[in-house]
């Protein structure tokens, strides 16, 4: 009697022990999926297909809750691959226009770099400006040949383009422009204007914008700073912020849920 009471006793301890042996494997498996995601290019078709396999293999198919608390792999960010892509292009448009601004002597007119938003062009406003003259709008006639080379390389990529006018803050009040707001502006569509018209750039890829003196990129308390203010920047946006700012869609029982509330 004493044995078999042994065996019993040790047979539900034996249990217990499985069972933590197999939560211990599911955690594993989660960690395992979780590298996965976030250190490699994700091929959807694959992680769907090793995903059900490993489903079936422990409990028999999605039913069964095995790995079900996995997001989807359509759920999952795959644009690593795609964002290392779009750098790349960004930066070989960086080096062209480097490269142009270096063969033609134009480093005191035209400046870019890298940012966050994506590549960024600009056209410096120091005098004697090549763009615009002091408190107008309307383009040079030097500044032509400059924008025509800008508009070929923008037809090599099809990211969208944004074109921002800022000023100085020394103030402006003329009857065609009330304020450096109005300038600004202007100066912005005006090269808008042109690279649609005289490039070939698609108008449903640019857009403009002026700040005025409020975006300032050096103290406003010197020439050498107020010069560095007045300029006109194409920046080509990364593709990447344009599908973050896609507003998250929701079904139209929640939001008139919400609504309700």
């Amino acid at each position: 009697m004493k044995k078999r009471k042994f065996d019993e006793d040790d047979e539900e301890g034996g249990g217990d022990e499985w069972l933590l042996t197999y939560g211990d494997l599911m955690t594993q498996l989660v960690c395992f999926f979780v590298l996965i995601v976030a250190f490699s290019s994700l091929n959807v078709q694959k992680f769907q297909e090793v995903l059900a396999s490993i489903q079936i293999a422990l409990g028999g198919g999605a039913a069964s809750g095995v790995l079900t608390e996995l997001p989807s792999a359509v759920d999952i960010p795959l644009h690593s691959s795609e964002l290392k892509i779009e750098e790349g292009k960004l930066m070989e448009l960086k080096r062209k226009v480097d490269e142009y601004i270096e063969k033609q002597k134009l480093s005191e007119y035209l400046e870019t770099r890298i940012t966050h938003e994506g590549l960024q062009i600009t056209l410096k406003q120091q005098e004697p400006s090549v763009f615009f003259d002091t408190a107008e709008a309307r383009i040079k006639d030097e500044a032509f040949p400059i924008l025509n080379q800008i508009g070929k390389f923008l037809k090599d990529i099809t990211n969208e383009v944004r074109i921002e006018g800022h000023t100085d803050i020394r103030p402006i009040h003329t009857a065609q422009f009330p304020s450096n707001w109005e300038l600004s502006v202007t100066r912005a569509t005006n090269v808008l204007k042109y690279l649609s018209e005289n490039c070939g750039i698609s108008a449903n890829r640019l857009s403009a914008a002026g700040y005025g003196p409020y975006k300032p990129i050096a103290p406003n308390d010197t020439e050498v700073g107020m010069s560095k203010n007045r300029r006109v920047e194409i920046i080509i946006l990364r593709k990447s912020l344009k599908e973050e700012s896609k507003p998250e869609s929701k079904p139209i029982d929640q939001l008139i849920s919400n609504n309700i509330k």
